[in-house]
């Protein structure tokens, strides 16, 4: 049978003072290091998930800027476009005017000239006829 005497009961004591004393100085210290370490690390990872998430936001953020600065710019060039073929249309038309009016200017100078010279070769039918029927009739008309 066992026998208890006080050096049983005093290494009783010295065990349950040793693990009084580890528990406070040795596994409450390790055990809040690990919670730190644990909460440092689920704050870092949380910090990186949220990092992550304004990064995605900020990434459709910028592709919705793109397209819109594309959108402009397709517009810009569209509307420059537009602009350009309504002054080559305005310049064409402009010397279509110009050399419609040239040709008009052309065709009545044209006439006025043979008008004149109609009228000259008239003046000079008569002058001529004369001069034909005088020398062959031989005498003056």
């Amino acid at each position: 049978m066992i026998d208890l005497n006080a050096t049983m009961l005093i290494q009783w004591g010295v065990i349950v003072a040793l693990m009084v004393f580890l528990h406070y100085f040795l596994f409450k210290p390790v055990l809040r290091v690990i919670d730190a370490r644990q909460a440092k690390v689920e704050g870092t990872v949380a910090g990186a998930h949220e990092v992550r998430q304004r990064a995605d936001q900020n990434r459709v953020t910028y592709h919705e800027r793109i397209e819109k600065a594309k959108a402009g710019m397709m517009d810009r060039a569209a509307a420059v476009r537009e602009g350009a073929v309504r002054e080559s249309r305005e310049l064409l038309d402009k010397a279509r005017e110009e050399a419609l009016a040239q040709v008009e200017a052309t065709r009545e100078r044209v006439r006025r000239e043979s008008e004149d010279v109609r009228q000259k070769l008239a003046h000079e039918v008569d002058s001529l006829a004369r001069n034909i029927a005088g020398k062959i009739l031989e005498r003056e008309l």
